[in-house]
This record gives structure tokens, C-alpha cells and sequence, in this order.
């Protein structure tokens, strides 16, 4: 896939996206957030089966890019009032079609600001993860709403442990289930040659962190990105591989 640049006000940037069914799923419930001429990237890992799951993710991903194109508020407002009015477009579409009747997303964007100086927003609600590279530190950025994650911030398993965790799929919190969501929305910062991982459960439930951070070594972000999802569709695939990356080339 052509790898494209992209500038935005003095900010450039480059990107690459893939989305892979894996080896076990029928269909693919993930949808891809691209809108990289406004510098807003996501994933939404649809919840449900039976195609209900991929409606779920589709809504989310197009009433973002919707109201993050029109952009009236602060970014914080865009993206909180954006994945609020996602549920609410969720739920009504299950009131419509009880046929779509339990399922749900999770969401996990970013949002780059030029005109912040090296300033952008992350508005996320599931375990869909946002990580960042910069130099040789790699951190997650977001928090996975889930039960397991709780037990390794509270320090009764480990990272890795997580990945063979009989409740490693629970959520705490998803779009399409409750009318009031709980979203967390806050600033990130960024600087030239920081690279963001943008990822569904499908990467990170087969991918260790310290073998996400040996990928993201390699330079060219169409290399990382095929090399992701097969290095996921090699450890089984169990469920759809979504990822997005974003290289800062000018502040």
C-alpha cells in the first residue's frame, strides 16, 4: 500500500491502516477511523456476533469522522459529545432493529492539532489501545476498560498474564449498552519521529508489548503494519487484526 503524506497546517505526517478478518471470525467486526486530511485516526472493535458487532463499529466510525469534520467546540468537546451522540446513534439503531438487539463497540482515536503545537486529544472507551514510540520508550497510552486490567493495575498479574486470562474479553465499558457512557478524553503530546500504535484486541491479545515495541523498530510503517498482522495471524488469529499507524514528520 502507497504510504502518503500529509500535512495539516505546519504539521506533516505520515500513515498506514490494515484491517484482516484472522483466522477464526467469519467477518471482520472492525472498522477503520480515517480521516487523515483532518489528522483523526481510530479503531472500533465491534461486540455482538453475528454481524451486529461490524453495524456497531460502522456507526461509531462514521459519526466520528461526521462531527470531527464539522469540529464546533474544543477538541475535548468534539470527541466526547462525538462518541456520546456514537452511542446514542447505537442504541437507537438496536430500538429499530432488535435484530442488532446487544451489540456494541469500543472506540480509540486520535486526534492531532497543529495548531497546539504538538498537541493532540485521544478520546477511547473499551480495550482497543492507543500506544506511543518515542525513541526507545514505549508506553500505552489509553486504559482498557476491563475487568482484567484492573487486576494488573491493582498488580495481581502481569501484562503477558493478561493474554491467557478466561475474562480477558469483559468489559467494563462499551458503546451500545447503557444511554450514559463514560468517555475518557485527554491531551497527548507529540514530537517529530514519534510514532502512534493504534490497535484492536486482535493485536494485543496474540502480541506481547515488548514484541509490539520490536516491531515498531523497523522504519517503514508499511513494513510494521503487514508484518503486525501476520505476526497476529501466525500466533492464531482468534479474532479480526486492526491496526493503525502514525509517524509525526514536522511540528
Amino acid at each position: 500500500m502507497e504510504l502518503k503524506t500529509y500535512k495539516k497546517d505546519s504539521l506533516e505526517y505520515e500513515y498506514q491502516a490494515r484491517s484482516d478478518v484472522g483466522q477464526v471470525r467469519t467477518n471482520n467486526e472492525d472498522s477503520l477511523i480515517e480521516a487523515p486530511d483532518l489528522g483523526f485516526f481510530g479503531v472500533c472493535d465491534g461486540l455482538g456476533g453475528h454481524a451486529a458487532g461490524e453495524v456497531a463499529s460502522g456507526i461509531a466510525s462514521l459519526t466520528l469522522n461526521e462531527l470531527v469534520g464539522k469540529a464546533t467546540g474544543t477538541p475535548e468537546e468534539v470527541l466526547k459529545n462525538g462518541i456520546e451522540e456514537a452511542n446514542r446513534r447505537i442504541l437507537n439503531d438496536q430500538e429499530d432493529s432488535p435484530e442488532h438487539s446487544g451489540m456494541g463497540t469500543t472506540v480509540s482515536s486520535l486526534w492531532l492539532m497543529p495548531e497546539n503545537s504538538g498537541l493532540g486529544w485521544i478520546g477511547h472507551v473499551g480495550d482497543s489501545r492507543i500506544y506511543l514510540k518515542r525513541g526507545d520508550q514505549f508506553s500505552q497510552l489509553t486504559e482498557d476498560h476491563s475487568p482484567v486490567y484492573r487486576l494488573y493495575k491493582q498488580g495481581l498479574i502481569t501484562k503477558d498474564q493478561m493474554h491467557h486470562h478466561p475474562q480477558k474479553n469483559l468489559l467494563d465499558r462499551s458503546l451500545g449498552v447503557l444511554p450514559k457512557i463514560d468517555v475518557d478524553v485527554f491531551p497527548v503530546s507529540f514530537a517529530v519521529e514519534d510514532v502512534f500504535l493504534i490497535c484492536s484486541d486482535g493485536v494485543t491479545d496474540t502480541i506481547t508489548d515488548g514484541e509490539l515495541e520490536q516491531f515498531l523498530q523497523t522504519e517503514s510503517l508499511t513494513e510494521v503494519a503487514d508484518q503486525l498482522v501476520l505476526a497476529a495471524n501466525d500466533n492464531g488469529g482468534t479474532d479480526n487484526i486492526t491496526v493503525v499507524l502514525v509517524k509525526i514528520l514536522k511540528v
